[in-house]
């Protein structure tokens, strides 16, 4: 699997959970590769601008998998909360193209939870799925401004075709 398909899995679904903070999820970067100095990347933007970013990187050898946790995180550790939310938009969806999923640590990167998600799909391939942060104009809120947020049922069934072709503009 391409770290590009592994991202179009993530854009769909953060797009589908429509969780009431993310008011944009947009994609970014270059490389077709992790590693290079353009990583290819997820970008979900938050309603105090600050945005989570999960990006395509080369999997290390020391990272170690970590339990989900069992409560809410504060909205101050956006990568942290981008990881948890991708763990459980996979669990709801348990996508066709994925074998399984891990949340990891990893040495030198400093994080409460986990610094990444480690996919492995359905062809064996592994993608490593780095989270990190970029703070907006507006401080964070304390606590999490919808802590009811559910995965919508409609979720659940979602599934996306890796193999359809990309949507092309008709031209007139």
């Amino acid at each position: 699997m391409q770290v590009s398909q592994a991202l179009d899995v993530m854009e769909a679904l953060l797009r589908a959970a429509e969780h009431p903070d993310i008011v944009a999820v947009e994609r970014y970067g270059a490389d077709v590769q992790p590693g290079g100095q353009s990583p290819a990347g997820v970008k979900a933007v938050h309603g105090s601008g600050s945005a989570a970013l999960l990006w395509g990187a080369v999997p290390p050898r020391d990272a170690t998998p970590v339990p989900l946790p069992t409560e809410p995180l504060p909205p101050k550790w956006r990568a942290a909360r981008i990881l948890v939310l991708a763990h459980q938009l996979l669990d709801a969806t348990r996508p066709d193209a994925f074998r399984s999923w891990e949340l990891c640590r990893q040495a030198g990167v400093e994080s409460p939870v986990a610094a990444a998600l480690r996919v492995t799909a359905a062809d064996g391939s592994v993608v490593y799925l780095r989270a990190t942060s970029a703070a907006g104009s507006m401080g964070e809120p304390e606590t999490d401004p919808h802590p009811d947020y559910r995965i919508p049922q409609g979720v659940q069934s979602w599934h996306l075709s890796l193999n359809a072709p990309r949507a092309e503009p008709v031209s007139v």
